[in-house]
């Protein structure tokens, strides 16, 4: 080997010298996360989770009173019917001409009266 090899290659020649402890440079330093980035970070994900319990519970209050409208409408319904059926029992009860107009369209007729039969 040349010399100039050997003082590269050969360290029994050298003498050791204590090493320095080496400032870190600006690229060899650890990139640490600021503390204001963590916190946006969880306060746009609990956001984020209220948002979308907030929706759920939207659309569901939605679907309800939706539901209750249809079902109130079908109460008022039933209700007007019922209303219309008592005022026909009461008038069956009460009307004599009402029970003749109703035996009449079942076929019902008088003793001794004739009936009209169409033959078509």
């Amino acid at each position: 080997m040349n010399k100039v090899a050997v003082t590269y290659w050969d360290n029994s020649h050298t003498i050791s010298i204590a090493a320095r402890p080496r400032t870190k440079t600006a690229s060899a330093q650890t990139k640490t996360t600021p503390q204001w980035l963590v916190f946006a970070v969880i306060a746009s994900i609990t956001c984020m989770l209220c948002m979308a319990i907030n929706l759920r519970a939207f659309s569901e209050m939605s679907a309800e009173l939706e539901q209750n409208e249809h079902l109130s409408l079908a109460a008022e319904q039933l209700s007007n019917e019922n209303l219309g059926l008592q005022t026909e029992v009461h008038s069956l009860k009460n009307d004599s001409r009402t029970v003749e107009r109703e035996a009449r369209k079942i076929g019902m007729s008088r003793p001794n009266e004739k009936v009209l039969v169409p033959v078509n």
